[in-house]
């Protein structure tokens, strides 16, 4: 039989379809090269479809060379079900982030706003803002660190020495001491 090409469209899906991951052995790029196999070989009447291609590394792939394979290896299924649970739980946990990140950003605007009320013409540096602040904020809750913005800048008058008081109040709370 003539062995026709396997398109580089056919390649790709085949290997978006197995998340370009050998089915026999579990190896992935950049560990091993990939490549398409047939499961019916083409020697034995096998032809360029979905539901006869898999993707294999280069050593399994040379292994099996034209054996026919019969049934899918039992972990080629599971190692299918878990990449696709880990893939699922990887952007759950992304999306989760962001919107932690997005509060939290909110929240550190939040006790800037606190400190501009006291101290109009002053700003946070970035640095205090993502460095600090919102370390702060991640380390004890947005409504501890307001009530430590408010506390600092309600005694001390001076914006320099306020935020100084602020960080001693915040530092305190972390370490379980009472301000």
């Amino acid at each position: 039989m003539e062995r026709t090409p396997i398109s580089k469209k056919l390649r790709f899906d085949i290997f978006k379809r197995d998340m370009f991951c050998c089915q026999y052995c579990g190896k992935t790029p950049p560990q091993t090269t990939l490549e398409v196999d047939h499961i019916i070989p083409v020697k034995l009447g096998g032809q360029n479809l979905v539901d006869n291609l898999i993707t294999s590394c280069f050593d399994c792939n040379r292994g099996k060379a034209a054996n026919p394979l019969t049934t899918l290896p039992q972990q080629t299924s599971d190692k299918a079900f878990i990449l696709k649970e880990k893939e699922d739980q990887y952007k759950a946990y992304q999306k989760l982030q962001k919107l932690v990140n997005d509060r939290v950003n909110k929240e550190t605007e939040m006790v800037e706003i606190i400190f501009k009320r006291y101290f109009e013409d002053k700003i946070f540096s970035e640095r205090f803002k993502t460095g600090t602040v919102k370390q702060f904020i991640i380390k004890r809750g947005y409504q501890e660190i307001a009530q430590a913005m408010e506390v600092a800048c309600g005694k001390i008058h001076n914006a320099e020495q306020a935020l100084k008081y602020f960080c001693g109040i915040c530092w305190n709370k972390i370490n379980g001491k009472s301000y």
